[in-house]
C-alpha cells in the first residue's frame, strides 16, 4: 500500500466553497417549496426565490413521442415500409413484464412510489457528494425527472431543435426546471402512467427506444415475455445505452446486468433461487432488425419511393425539406398511397415474366405503370430489377425507378415511338375532321421545300429537316395505299401519320401534348417543334411510363386528364391530418376522347395489336410502339377502369436493337410493340381489368365518324 505521503490530495478553493452554498441554496428552496405549506410566513428573500421558482414553467407535451411513420398500401393495411429515427412501438403498462418494472424502479428509483417528484434526501446526497468528490458526480433525479428530461429531448427533436443542455449535460437552472416540471406532472398523472411513459421513451441502444421495440430487437419477443436476466441486461442499459449494449459490448452488458440483479434482490423482488438462476445465464441474444425506408418494402420498393418523394414535397408537413423529413421520421404518420396490392404483385409478376432480373445475361429492361382514369390514382408499379443503393446501384437491384421522371428517382425517358399517334388523332377530330376520311399513305418522302404548318413559329409553317427533305419508312417496308386514318391508326402506319400531320398545325399538336402533360424526364418539352420527325416518336428526348399512361387515361376518362398521384390519405394519433383529392382538367371534349377510343379499340381486335386482346372488345382500347431499330418497344392501353403502359428496352443503352437479344431466353431477329411489351400487357390487363371498371366505350357522334377531312 502507498504511504499517505504518496497520496494526492486535491487542494479546496474558495470557488467550492461558493458553489456549496449555492447548491444549497438551491436544495433548500426546492426542500421548502415541497414541504413547506403556502401559508407559512416566510422572509422576503425566501419569497422571492419562492416566486422565481414559481415563474418557471409548469406543464409540458407528455407526447405524442417520437414515432415511427408508416406507409402502406391503398387497403390501408398492408404495411409497405416504415421511416423511423426511434424506433418505437408504445404499450401500456400492463404489457410489460413484470420483472422489467421491478428491474427498472430497483436500479432507476427504488423509492418511486413512495416519494414525490422530487427527493429531497437524493439532492441533498448529490449536492454534498459533488462537493466533496468533483471527479465522481452524482445525479439526483428520480424516475419522474428522468421521465421529464427525456420528454423535452424527444420535443426539441421532434422539432428540429438542439437539445441544449438537458440531458447527462444539464446545468443546474436545467436541473430546476426539470424539478418543477416533474413536480407539476406528478400533480397530473399517476404514479403508474408516469412509470409507463418512462417505460415507453427511454433509448435501449442505437435506435431502439421503449421497452417493447428493445425486447424485439434483441430478443424478437414482447415486453411481456422479458425474463429476469432480459429485463435487468435492459434495465442496465438506461445510464449508458450504447455503451451497455449487449450486441456491442456483451461483457460490460452482463457486468451492469449483474448489478441491477443485486439491487433486485436487495429489495426483494427476485428470491436467492432467482437471482443466483440469472447470474449464471449467458447473455443470450436474438437480433431481429426492423429496418428503415423504402428498401424494405420489396415488389413496392419503387413505388414506395415515388410515394415517400411526394410526401416530403408537401409542404403540409413543414416549411423545409429538413423539416419534412423530421416529421417523416418522426412524426408518427399513417401514410395511405394509391397502390393496390394485387394489382401490382401482378405487375410485377409479370415484368419478371418477360425478362427475369436474376438471369438477364443483356440487361433488357421491363416496366410497367397503371393509373385510374378520372382520378389519377397511380395503382401499380413494376419492373424487372430489385431496388438498389444510389451509388453502388447494379442492374439486378436498380435504384433508378423505370416508370417515373427524375424528380421521383426516375430516368430521362425513352422515345415513344407511335404510341405518340394518338396525340396526333386526336388533334385531327378536334379540328372537325372524321376518323374515316380516306388519304394518301402511299408517301415516305416530303422535300426540302414541304411547308409543314405551324402557327406559331416564323412566317407560320417549318421546312423539312434535311436536304433530302425529311424520309423515312413503314415498318417492315409495305402498307403504301390510299385508306382511312382509322386504318393508318391502327396499323400504325407511318405513311398516314405524316399526311395527317401534314395538313394539321403543329403548334396546336403540341399545345394539345402540353395539355396532355407529356413532357420528357425533366418535365421539359420532349422535342423540337422545329423538327417534322417528332410526329414519329423520333424524339431526341424521351418520356416516361407514368406520363404516357396518364395521357392514355384522358381518352379512357372521357376527356379529363388527372395529374398521377400516390397518396390517398396522411393521419397522425387516429386523426386525418390531409386526404388527398384529384388534380384533373379536362382538355378533350368527350365526343374526341370517343373518337379516338374508337379508332384504338381496332388496334386490338385487326391492328397492331390485334394477337393482344383481352376478352373486353368494345371496352379496351390500346396503341403499339417501336422507336427506329427496335431499341424501345411500348404498348399503351386501357379501359374505362384502368390505363396501363407497357415497355420494354434499354435503360442505360438507348441505341441498341432489342433484335437478337436474349428475351427471357429467346432471341427474335425481329421485336416491336406487339412482340414483348404487348404480351406483357396483355397478361397483366388479361389478369387485372376486371377488377375496374369495364363498361364500354360511347360511340362517337356522326361528324366523328365522317368522312371528311
Amino acid at each position: 500500500m502507498a504511504s499517505s505521503k504518496n497520496v494526492r490530495t486535491r487542494r479546496r478553493t474558495p470557488g467550492d466553497f461558493i458553489q456549496f452554498i449555492a447548491l444549497s441554496i438551491i436544495s433548500g428552496f426546492v426542500v421548502a417549496l415541497i414541504l413547506i405549506p403556502p401559508t407559512t410566513a416566510m422572509s422576503a428573500t425566501i419569497n422571492a426565490s419562492m416566486n422565481w421558482f414559481k415563474a418557471l414553467p409548469v406543464s409540458m407535451s407528455n407526447g405524442p413521442l417520437s414515432k415511427p411513420s408508416v406507409i402502406y398500401a391503398s387497403d390501408g393495411k398492408t404495411e409497405l415500409a416504415s421511416y423511423y429515427a426511434q424506433n418505437r412501438t408504445e404499450v401500456s403498462l400492463d404489457k410489460i413484464s413484470q420483472h422489467m418494472k421491478d428491474a427498472i424502479l430497483s436500479s432507476e428509483d427504488r423509492k418511486f412510489y413512495e416519494h414525490g417528484a422530487v427527493s429531497p434526501l437524493g439532492i441533498a446526497r448529490a449536492v454534498v457528494n459533488n462537493v466533496i468528490n468533483p471527479g465522481n458526480r452524482q445525479g439526483a433525479s428520480t424516475l419522474t425527472q428522468q421521465y421529464v428530461n427525456n420528454l423535452l429531448i424527444d420535443a426539441a427533436e421532434q422539432s428540429g431543435e438542439e437539445a441544449g443542455t438537458l440531458g447527462a449535460n444539464k446545468d443546474y437552472l436545467d436541473k430546476i426546471k426539470e424539478m418543477k416540471l416533474a413536480i407539476s406532472m406528478e400533480q397530473n398523472l399517476s404514479k403508474d402512467q408516469i412509470l409507463e411513459g418512462y417505460l415507453n421513451i427511454i433509448n435501449l441502444g442505437g435506435s431502439n427506444y421503449g421497452v417493447e421495440a428493445a425486447a424485439y430487437y434483441y430478443w424478437g419477443i414482447s415486453a411481456s415475455e422479458l425474463n429476469i436476466s432480459q429485463s435487468a441486461i435492459l434495465a442496465g442499459m438506461v445510464v449508458s445505452p450504447n455503451m451497455y449494449r449487449p450486441d456491442k459490448n456483451p461483457e460490460l452488458a452482463k457486468k451492469r446486468r449483474d448489478i441491477v440483479l443485486g439491487t433486485m434482490l436487495r429489495d426483494g423482488k427476485i428470491t436467492e433461487d432467482e437471482y443466483s438462476e440469472a447470474l449464471n445465464e449467458d447473455v443470450n441474444l436474438d437480433i431481429h432488425t426492423t429496418p428503415s425506408g423504402c428498401s424494405t418494402a420489396g415488389d413496392f420498393a419503387h413505388f414506395c419511393v415515388y410515394a415517400v418523394t411526394d410526401f416530403l414535397n408537401d409542404e403540409t408537413y413543414g416549411a423545409t425539406e429538413d423539416d419534412r423529413k423530421n416529421a417523416l421520421y418522426r412524426g408518427g404518420y399513417k401514410i395511405i398511397t394509391t397502390v393496390d396490392v394485387k394489382a401490382q404483385k401482378e405487375a410485377k409478376a409479370q415484368v419478371e415474366a418477360t425478362q427475369p432480373s436474376a438471369n438477364n445475361p443483356d440487361k433488357v429492361s421491363a416496366a410497367l405503370v397503371s393509373v385510374e382514369p378520372g382520378s389519377g390514382k397511380i395503382l401499380a408499379m413494376a419492373q424487372n430489377s430489385g431496388y438498389g443503393d444510389s451509388v453502388e446501384t447494379n442492374f439486378e437491384d436498380n435504384y433508378y425507378n423505370f416508370n417515373v421522371d427524375i424528380a421521383h428517382g426516375g430516368t430521362a425517358g425513352f422515345q415513344p415511338g407511335s404510341t405518340f399517334k394518338p396525340v396526333f388523332l386526336a388533334q385531327w377530330i378536334k379540328d372537325g375532321k372524321g376518323v374515316n376520311a380516306t388519304i394518301d399513305g402511299t408517301s415516305l418522302n416530303y422535300p426540302k421545300s414541304f411547308r409543314w404548318p405551324a402557327s406559331c413559329q416564323p412566317n407560320g409553317y417549318i421546312l423539312s429537316e434535311d436536304a433530302e427533305g425529311f424520309s423515312f419508312s413503314n415498318a417492315e417496308g409495305g402498307l403504301r395505299t390510299w385508306n382511312t386514318v382509322a386504318y393508318g391508326i391502327k396499323n400504325s402506319i407511318n405513311s398516314f401519320t405524316a399526311k395527317m400531320v401534314s395538313t394539321t398545325d403543329a403548334c396546336a399538336i403540341n399545345d394539345l401534348r402540353a395539355k396532355l402533360r407529356i413532357t420528357d424526364g425533366a418535365g421539359n418539352p420532349p422535342y423540337e417543334i422545329s423538327r417534322p420527325s417528332y410526329m414519329l416518336g423520333g424524339w431526341e428526348k424521351g418520356t416516361t411510363p407514368l406520363t404516357m399512361a396518364s395521357a392514355y387515361a384522358t381518352f379512357a376518362s372521357g376527356g379529363t386528364y388527372c395529374e398521377p398521384r400516390s397518396l390517398t390519405k396522411v393521419s397522425k394519433n387516429g386523426k386525418e391530418v390531409k386526404g388527398y383529392k384529384s388534380t384533373c382538367e379536362r382538355v378533350l371534349d368527350e365526343d374526341v376522347a370517343n373518337g379516338v377510343n374508337y379508332v384504338l379499340e381496332q388496334v386490338l381486335v385487326s391492328g397492331s395489336g390485334y394477337q393482344r386482346g383481352i376478352g373486353l372488345a368494345g371496352a379496351s382500347a390500346a396503341k403499339t410502339g417501336t422507336t427506329n431499330d427496335s431499341t424501345q418497344t411500348w404498348m399503351i392501353g386501357y379501359t374505362r377502369g384502368i390505363a396501363t403502359a407497357s415497355w420494354v428496352g434499354n435503360v442505360d443503352q438507348g441505341s441498341r436493337p432489342l433484335n437478337g437479344l436474349s428475351i427471357n431466353g429467346q432471341r427474335l431477329s425481329y421485336v416491336d410493340g406487339a412482340t414483348y411489351a404487348g404480351a406483357q400487357w396483355q397478361r397483366y390487363m388479361g389478369a387485372v381489368a376486371k377488377n375496374y371498371k369495364t363498361d364500354a366505350f360511347t360511340t362517337p357522334s356522326a361528324k366523328v365518324l365522317g368522312t371528311n377531312q
